[in-house]
């Protein structure tokens, strides 16, 4: 007996992973090795759901739903995620089959950045999407249409107020933006309102840009102090009188010649003309002074519905005047900021109904892709909309369709709704090269299948989208709508409801 105490271990407390030193304590002298297999996911276990990841959602932005995968709560909007130094650029793409809830998605997004200090500007609302939401946050709604209200091109962002209230170079910066911008659009109407000539005679050429620039100078310094700037009918008329600088301009080897002159501006005439006349194809669109001027110190909506039925030549001018309106009110807004005279504020730009616009002229295609470009710059978050990566390459030359494919690449955030297996693999991983794995393909693809010949059947993938960031494994994420967002103002087949 003693000699049975002398070999026995001294009591533990506590267990160890060898078990407890004591009697009965399962005290193991050799712990037995355990055979290792490896093999793929597989073959062990049949596959891995590839959502099961450890990594923790941003709470950061607008709260859009729930994650499909674990039930979290998700949140995601391009100028929150840009704060939180998630994404280099604060910029949205959303894409996805129509009737699946992308309006209903970027008016969660307008409403919750709303919130967050950050107003919406909607420099197109065709349907309208954003109309009622706009209005039930106190902000702007600018209608145009014929009879409802005009848009001036040589005013665009109500600038010629804004230049009285400047002084030194922030003036000076300011209309310099001015003059270009309000040459390009120029350009841009111009070659919209040729639409259906042959391609040569369509575009404006070299004299008549210059033509257009001198002579927006020259109307500038005449009426800069005036209570209002000049219309389209004004600079039609300054052409056809022919100052010296503009016959300069028109025929610098002869510029005394009559004839010359008139061969020189004689397209340019009739064009502008075609903008100017109250009954032409463009109405009062683009003739008169603007009926509404943007205030971008709460949120703006320019509700163009009432040219749905317009043709596309008409749709895509409007939309080419908004866009370039809204622009320069916001780079006009930055300046005075800078100068004491506003708040600083940032703004996110909707732009939905993006390809009609792409398909207007090629200068529209540029100035998106300088947008897409210098956006964190400008202070300017950007969400993009359209139904598939197809609309952006079915422009006119291939260098077009390049530079629109680069607005998907250079948006951070990629929002998929219900796709195609072809459009997902032909366009978004062959085209973009955006990393799909099959599991999110199945996924994107189930969503546009419906179930069966059922009412309702069809909504199988409505509210329902896969928020990818990089090579990251997306988010898929159910829409949550709250009471008030069921009131109506969400439903964009309202004119198929039965009263």
């Amino acid at each position: 007996m003693p000699l049975l105490r002398r070999h026995m271990p001294s009591p533990s407390p506590e267990p160890i992973w060898r078990g407890r030193r004591a009697r009965g304590g399962g005290w193991a002298g050799l712990m037995p090795t355990v055979d290792e297999f490896f093999g793929t996911s597989t073959q062990v276990c049949g596959g891995f759901w590839p959502f099961v990841t450890d990594m923790a959602l941003p709470v950061e932005g607008v709260p859009i739903g729930r994650s499909m995968a674990t039930g979290a709560g998700v949140c995601c909007d391009p100028i929150s995620w840009f704060r939180a130094g998630i994404i280099e650029q604060p910029s949205m793409f959303v894409m996805g089959l129509p009737a699946i809830g992308k309006s209903t998605f970027v008016r969660r997004q307008a409403w919750g950045m709303s919130a967050l200090g950050m107003n919406a500007i909607i420099p197109g609302d065709l349907k309208p999407d954003y109309a009622e939401l706009v209005r039930l946050l106190g902000g702007q709604v600018i209608r145009l249409g014929s009879g409802l209200g005009s848009i001036n091109p040589l005013d665009p962002g109500g600038i010629h107020d804004a230049l009285k209230r400047l002084a030194g170079k922030s003036r000076e910066d300011l209309l310099a933006d001015y003059h270009e911008r309000r040459s390009a659009l120029m350009e841009v109407l111009l070659t919209i309102s040729r639409t259906g000539r042959e391609e040569g005679r369509r575009t404006v050429s070299d004299v008549e840009s210059n033509i257009l620039a001198t002579a927006l100078r020259i109307l500038y310094e005449r009426t800069k102090n005036d209570p209002e700037p000049p219309v389209i009918p004004d600079l039609r008329d300054l052409v056809k009188q022919g100052t010296p600088e503009i016959r300069a301009a028109a025929v610098f080897d002869d510029p005394e010649n009559d004839q010359a002159y008139a061969r020189a501006v004689r397209d340019l005439l009739s064009s502008l003309h075609g903008l100017a006349n109250p009954m032409g194809r463009f109405g009062r669109l683009f003739c008169e002074q603007t009926t509404e001027r943007i205030e971008l110190s709460r949120p703006v909506d320019f509700d163009i519905s009432a040219l749905a039925q317009a043709g596309d030549d008409v749709v895509a001018a409007v939309l080419a005047a908004t866009w370039s309106s809204a622009f320069a009110a916001k780079n006009a807004t930055d300046m005075m900021a800078e100068a004491g005279l506003l708040p600083r504020r940032n703004h996110v730009i909707i732009m939905d109904e993006m390809h009609r616009a792409l398909r207007a002229s090629p200068l529209m295609v540029d100035r998106l892709d300088l947008l897409t470009r210098l956006n964190r710059q400008w202070g300017v978050g950007q969400i993009m909309i359209t139904h598939t990566f197809a609309d952006l390459l079915c422009l006119d030359t291939q260098a077009q369709n390049n530079k629109a494919r680069g607005f998907v690449e250079r948006s951070k955030i990629k929002v998929l709704g219900a796709l195609s297996r072809t459009e997902i693999q032909h366009y978004l991983r062959g085209e973009s090269g955006l990393p799909i794995s099959m599991r999110e393909e199945d996924m994107l693809s189930d969503w546009a299948t419906p179930t069966n010949f059922d009412a309702n059947a069809s909504f199988k993938g409505v509210g329902k989208f896969l928020i990818k960031l990089g090579g990251l494994p997306g988010i898929p994420v159910t829409v949550q709508m709250c009471g008030i967002e069921h009131s109506g103002f969400n439903d964009t087949n309202a004119k198929w409801n039965r009263r």
